[in-house]
């Protein structure tokens, strides 16, 4: 049985922490809002996941990141994103209910097991038919028709643009200060 950390030391003291996988993705709305500043999303990361916050902002937000990450430091090199947890919110709930017979919407669950889960989610449900597609290769499509085919569904299926270039680099910038 794995156990999940419910506290997170920042400089020697242990801190209670919200665990429940919604606020997680509160932090994850937060941090990638782009109508608030560094500083906001700071405030606001230590604000959610922290039940009491800690007197050195800047370790318990790198210790709050790190948590959210389950506990890994954060890939040097990132691929485009296949998911969205608020716009496939539908897909992940319908996803949960068909291998797991979770509700989300009814149940709490720790963050790191929730992400677990999500890992172990069947290629059948939803969410990863909808992954697949996203992800299809269309130049390994020779056939014009069966490509105009998966070029709809990709454009059915695909995530919207939230961040203009400038928005990514800010939240760059805002990861970077972690380090």
């Amino acid at each position: 049985m794995t156990d999940y950390p419910e506290l997170i030391t920042v400089d020697g003291k242990d801190y209670e922490i919200n665990i429940d996988f919604k606020y997680a993705l509160a932090c994850f709305r937060c941090i990638n809002d782009p109508d608030i500043s560094d500083t906001e999303r700071g405030y606001g990361v230590i604000g959610i996941l922290y039940k009491q916050e800690p007197p050195n902002l800047q370790e318990a937000l790198h210790m709050a990141i790190k948590y959210l990450q389950c506990g890994k430091d954060r890939p040097q090199e990132e691929k485009q994103p296949d998911m969205d947890f608020d716009y496939d919110e539908n897909y992940i709930k319908a996803s949960f209910m068909s291998d797991y017979h979770i509700d989300l919407d009814n149940i709490h669950i720790h963050w790191w097991k929730f992400c677990n889960l999500l890992q172990g989610l069947t290629d059948d449900c939803i969410l990863n038919r909808v992954r697949d597609i996203r992800n299809y290769d269309i130049s390994s499509v020779k056939d014009v028709k069966s490509r105009e085919k998966v070029i709809r569904a990709k454009r059915d299926v695909a995530l919207p643009n939230h961040m203009s270039d400038e928005e990514e680099s800010i939240l760059d910038d805002f990861y970077s200060q972690l380090n």
